[in-house]
C-alpha cells in the first residue's frame, strides 16, 4: 500500500457518498482526484485492488463508468497502518497525522490494538521508537542502543554476575596464570545457521579486536597472541599481566563473531553469531531478531522482536494508547561530563575555559545537587542552599563550540539545555556541533573546543576507571595521538603498581586539576518494574535485556 492512495480516497469521499453506486466520466474524476486523465484509470485500478472502491470502467467514450466506495477514510487508513506496524514502518504516521489529523490518530489507536493481538498471538512484540542502529559490530561501536543490540545477537567468553563476578558462557572453564589466560570452550555451541561454533572464530574474533580501528582499538593492545591450543581450548597471551583481563572479555565489546556474514541488501549485514536472537530482517526504517532456537543457555522468551525506529512524534502517539507499566527512575553507573581540548584556531583561551569551568561547577550543584559529581567515583551531596549566596556570574567574552550527540534520554536532554543556558549566561557566544556517530569523537576534534558526553561506568569499579582511563570518549576527544601514547603508558604503569585502584583514580584526579575534564551528573534510567511487555512495546529504555522479555497476554 501507497500513502498517496489515502489521499487519493479522501477526495473521492469529499465528492461520493460511500456504499452507493454512482455513475462518473474521466473528465469528473481527472477534476475530483486532481491527477491527468491517464493517470485516472492507474489510481482508480490500484484502489480496486485494495477493495476500497468498486470500479467498472465505461466501454466507449461517451459512457459513464460505475464507482462505488466501500470503506471510510478511517478504515482504510486503519488498513494501511497495520500492514505499517506489522512492518516496523513508522515514517509514514507522522505524514497521515499531518494530512488527517484527528481521524489519523484515532485509526493508528484501532491498527496497534490490532497488531497487539496479532504479535501476541504469535509471541511477538515490536518496540517503536528504538534509536536508529547502523551497525552491530561491537569492536566498532561505542553507542549503547547498538551494543544493546549485539548482546543480543552475540555472546561473550565469560559473563558477569549481578555482584560483578566472573561466570562462565562460551568458555565454561578458565585459568590465568601471569600473562596467560586459558579457556575451555563448552560443548555443543550451535551457530544461527545451524553449524558448530569453530574455535578458529573465536580466536579470529579476539585477534579483529587489535586490528580494528575501532573506539576499543587501543584498549586490547594488550593481547601479545592468540592461539587454538586444541579444537575446544585456546590461550590468549598478553604483553604485560593485567589482573582484569578477565573483565575484558565479559564486556559486549569482546563478544564473539563469527567470519561468515548475512547481508541484507546492499547496506546492511553482521557477522553471524550464536546469541539468543538472530537478525531475520534489517532495513533503514526497522530491524527484526528472531530467537536462536538451538542456543546453549536459557532461550529467548520471545520468537520474534521489531525494533522500529520512529520519530519522537510516533512515539508520543503510540504510548497515549496505551496503559502504563510500574516504572521508576533509578541511578544507574554512569556519569556526563565535558572534556577540553586545546586547538589553535580556537575562540576560547584556556584563562576562559578554567572561568567556566568553575562556574559551572557550581551551578550543577544549584541545579541538580542530588545528581551532581566531582570525579569519577560518582558520590553525591545533599542540597545546600548556601551555595547559592555570592555566586556571581562572570563576564566573559569569545566563543565556546561544543560537541556533543543527539539525546534521547530525557534526562539528558535537560542537562544539555541547561549547560547551553549556562554557557550563554557568562556572554558566551555557543555554537552547537552534533557527532553523528559518538564512537569516534575525533571526527570533531579539530572543530569543538568542548564535548559534553554521558558514559557508562562498567563493574567492578577498578576495572570500570582503568576501561575509562583507557578508551573514553572524552579523552579521545581531548588527546592528541602523541598525548593519548603518553596518557596510556601512565595506565598501564599504575595498574602494575601493587596499588594500582589508588593509582588509577590518582590519574583522574590529575586529569580534574588539570582542567582536562569536568564531571557534571550520575546518570539514571527508567526502569520497568515488571517483565510483561505488550504485544506492541513503545519504550526504549528500561530493559538491560531483550532475551528476557516476555509477553502477558490479554483475556
Amino acid at each position: 500500500m501507497n500513502d498517496v492512495n489515502l489521499r487519493y480516497l479522501d477526495l473521492l469521499l469529499k465528492h461520493f457518498e460511500p456504499h452507493q453506486y454512482h455513475l462518473v466520466t474521466l473528465s469528473e474524476l481527472e477534476a475530483v482526484i486532481c491527477t491527468s486523465r491517464r493517470n485516472v484509470s492507474i489510481v482508480m485500478k490500484k484502489l480496486a485492488t485494495y477493495d476500497w472502491v468498486d470500479w467498472q470502467p465505461a466501454i466507449g467514450r461517451s459512457n459513464a463508468s460505475r464507482l462505488s466506495i466501500n470503506i471510510s477514510l478511517q478504515q482504510a487508513m486503519t488498513e494501511f497502518l497495520v500492514e505499517e506496524l506489522g512492518r516496523g514502518r513508522m515514517n509514514s504516521i507522522t505524514k497521515l497525522i499531518d494530512w488527517f489529523g484527528q481521524t489519523a490518530v484515532r485509526a493508528l489507536t484501532i491498527a496497534s490494538e490490532k497488531v497487539n493481538r496479532l504479535n501476541e498471538s504469535n509471541n511477538a512484540i515490536l518496540i517503536s521508537s528504538y534509536p536508529w542502529v547502523s551497525k552491530i559490530d561491537p569492536a566498532n561501536t561505542y553507542r549503547h542502543t547498538e551494543l544493546h543490540v549485539a548482546k543480543s545477537v552475540y555472546d561473550v567468553l565469560l559473563t558477569q554476575n549481578s555482584n560483578g563476578g566472573i561466570e562462565p558462557s562460551l568458555a565454561h572453564e578458565w585459568k590465568m596464570e601471569g600473562k596467560v589466560m586459558t579457556l575451555w570452550l563448552r560443548p555443543g555451541i550451535y551457530r544461527h545457521d545451524g553449524e558448530p561454533l569453530n574455535i578458529q572464530d573465536v580466536v579470529w574474533s579476539i585477534e579483529r579486536l587489535r586490528e580494528i580501528k575501532g573506539p576499543v582499538h587501543e584498549l586490547w593492545q594488550c593481547i601479545d597472541s592468540v592461539v587454538a591450543e586444541t579444537s575446544n581450548c585456546l590461550k590468549i597471551i598478553l604483553k604485560h599481566p593485567n589482573k582484569l583481563f578477565p573483565y575484558m572479555l565479559a564486556t559486549p565489546h569482546a563478544s564473539i563473531l563469527c567470519r561468515d556474514v548475512v547481508s541484507f541488501g546492499s547496506s546492511y549485514s553482521y557477522h553471524i553469531g550464536t546469541g539468543p536472537f538472530k537478525i531475520s530482517g534489517w532495513n533503514q526504517e526497522s530491524m527484526t531478531l528472531e530467537a536462536h532456537k538451538e542456543y546453549f543457555s536459557a532461550r529467548a522468551l520471545l520468537d520474534q522482536i521489531t525494533l522500529s525506529h520512529g520519530d519522537v512524534k510516533t512515539l508520543n502517539m503510540l504510548s497515549f494508547n496505551q496503559s502504563s507499566d510500574h516504572v521508576e527512575v533509578e541511578k544507574i553507573s554512569a556519569f556526563s561530563y565535558l572534556t577540553y581540548r586545546e586547538r589553535a584556531e580556537s575562540q576560547l583561551t584556556k584563562e576562559t575555559w578554567y572561568q567556566l569551568a568553575d562556574y559551572i561547577h557550581v551551578q550543577k550543584r544549584i541545579y541538580d545537587a542530588p545528581s551532581a559529581v566531582d570525579s569519577i567515583q560518582l558520590e553525591t551531596h545533599e542540597q545546600d542552599l548556601s551555595i547559592t549566596d555570592g555566586v556571581v556570574i562572570p563576564k566573559l567574552k569569545g566563543k565556546v563550540v561544543l560537541a556533543e550527540p543527539v539525546w534521547t534520554i530525557p534526562s539528558l536532554i535537560r542537562h544539555s539545555e541547561w549547560l547551553h543556558s549556562v554557557i550563554r549566561a557568562t556572554g558566551l557566544e555557543l555554537e552547537i556541533v552534533v557527532i553523528d556517530d559518538i564512537s569516534f569523537p575525533e571526527v570533531v576534534s579539530h572543530q569543538a573546543d568542548l564535548l559534553f558526553i554521558e558514559e557508562v561506568m562498567e563493574a567492578p569499579f577498578e576495572y570500570g576507571i582503568f576501561e575509562w582511563l583507557s578508551i573514553a570518549t572524552g579523552l579521545r576527544f581531548s588527546f592528541d595521538q602523541s598525548q593519548m601514547l603518553r596518557h596510556r603508558e601512565k595506565v598501564r604503569r599504575a595498574m602494575a603498581d601493587d596499588h594500582s585502584l589508588q593509582s588509577l583514580l590518582n590519574l583522574e584526579k590529575a586529569l580534574r586539576d588539570q582542567y582536562l575534564y569536568l564531571p557534571l551528573f550520575v546518570g539514571y534510567e527508567e526502569v520497568t518494574k515488571t517483565q510483561q511487555v505488550r504485544g506492541v512495546q513503545v519504550k526504549n529504555t528500561g530493559y538491560s535485556d531483550l532475551h528476557r522479555l516476555w509477553i502477558a497476554h490479554s483475556h
